[in-house]
């Protein structure tokens, strides 16, 4: 691998003026002491400023509300990211050397807002160099998911969704888009690589084992012990996947494929999620990866869902959004659109008016796709190893 040609392009990518918003004198002076270490060929001086910087940022960034976080520092973050990158991949070309720079890379995708483009290239360059030194599972990696779904609790709790075979846009449309009912759709996703490829874990390894991405660590968000953090796809797939901990981990609701785009090439965007209600031309994509147990709480989105199905099985319980005060929403801001009642187990003492919800239910297995219509309260539980691709949109 041509190393030289990867921190040429980094070089390119470095601005030499400073120009963030918000930007204190502290994280200025270190910024600038960085950049003068490596004039001086101090390269482990300059490594130690910036490394400096981004802890600051990082500080910054999780104190208070996302929402009000400086885009300035933000953008501030992506660009020591890239420097620190630079500045390892001077140092040495060794595998660990090169995973540090791939975790900088990703810090920097994750929490900066600027340098997408520069960052994902060097992050596709690296992750080549180290696959033909990675230690790859056993052949037991593919996963074997023939585990029956609990069936017999579902068809106590409400009738089966419609099911259709690749209906045409206009049967969709009419039937179901427009009157804004669920369905599961079948045969729509024989065409994704995926189907073939993901099964085989060490395959997902081989694309974005040394990615770092974060997760959520217990079975619920709405419970007080749940948290997230943040590890490589090779400790999440062998420590929390293939051998589950006491509390569940899931990496849910993450855009993956905006971070990692080998692994976009392997999906495809339902033609279906073009009958769009607004301008907007591109769903948002976000990945749901994790063992047996990963549990979403029922809760409802403001937009339209395409939820498929490559990997393992999914049991879904639905209720219509003339439901909603049945299911009684919490009434903290945060998850007022997330029910306190759980359908598999109410307290109808607690939970009284729950009783007159009327559910509905499906089964999703690998290569099927479940349309949810915006406002469609939902609760999903994995009854396998499972990775699943939701679409939004309007």
């Amino acid at each position: 691998m041509d190393f030289d040609y990867i921190i040429q392009h980094l070089n390119c990518s470095l601005p030499t003026q400073f120009d963030y918003s918000n930007l204190n004198n502290s994280l200025d002076f270190l910024l600038r002491e960085s950049y003068n270490a490596l004039e001086l060929n101090d390269r482990a001086t300059s490594l130690s400023k910036i490394e400096d910087v981004l802890e600051k940022i990082w500080e910054y960034l999780h104190t208070g509300s996302w929402v009000d976080v400086s885009e300035g520092m933000r953008k501030l973050y992506s660009h020591a990211s890239l420097f620190k990158t630079k500045l390892l991949l001077q140092s040495s070309y060794d595998e660990e050397v090169i995973k540090k720079a791939i975790k900088a890379i990703d810090m920097g995708l994750l929490m900066g807002n600027e340098f997408r483009e520069e960052l994902t290239k060097a992050a596709t360059f690296l992750c080549n160099a180290l696959q033909t030194n990675l230690n790859v599972l056993e052949p037991q990696a593919v996963i074997n998911n023939k585990c029956p779904s609990n069936n017999d609790i579902l068809h106590q709790i409400g009738k089966e969704i419609p099911i259709i075979n690749i209906p045409s846009l206009e049967t969709f449309f009419r039937d179901y888009f427009k009157p804004k009912l669920p369905v599961k759709i079948t045969g729509g996703m024989l065409h994704w690589p995926a189907l073939d490829k993901w099964n085989d874990l060490n395959y997902i390894l081989r694309m974005a084992g040394s990615r770092t991405v974060p997760v959520e660590i217990g079975s619920s968000y709405a419970d007080e012990d749940w948290s997230q953090t943040l590890i490589t796809i090779e400790e999440f797939i062998n420590n929390r996947v293939l051998h589950p901990k006491d509390k569940t981990t899931y990496l849910a609701q993450h855009q993956l494929f905006n971070q990692i785009p080998e692994l976009k090439d392997d999906i495809r965007i339902p033609d279906y999620c073009h009958l769009s209600e607004s301008d907007d031309s591109e769903p948002d994509i976000n990945a749901w990866f994790g063992p047996k147990g990963t549990i979403s709480p029922t809760h409802h989105d403001p937009k339209n869902n395409f939820l498929a199905q490559v990997v393992g099985t999914k049991d879904i319980i639905l209720y219509d959004p003339k439901w909603t005060e049945c299911l009684y929403p919490y009434e903290e801001k945060l998850l007022m659109n997330t029910a306190q009642v759980d359908p598999i187990k109410p307290d109808l003492s607690k939970y009284p008016k729950f009783s007159l919800a009327e559910a509905k239910h499906c089964t999703l297995h690998e290569g099927e796709m479940l349309f949810i219509p915006a406002g469609w309260w939902h609760r999903v539980e994995s009854q396998t190893i499972s990775f699943s691709v939701s679409f939004w949109w309007m």
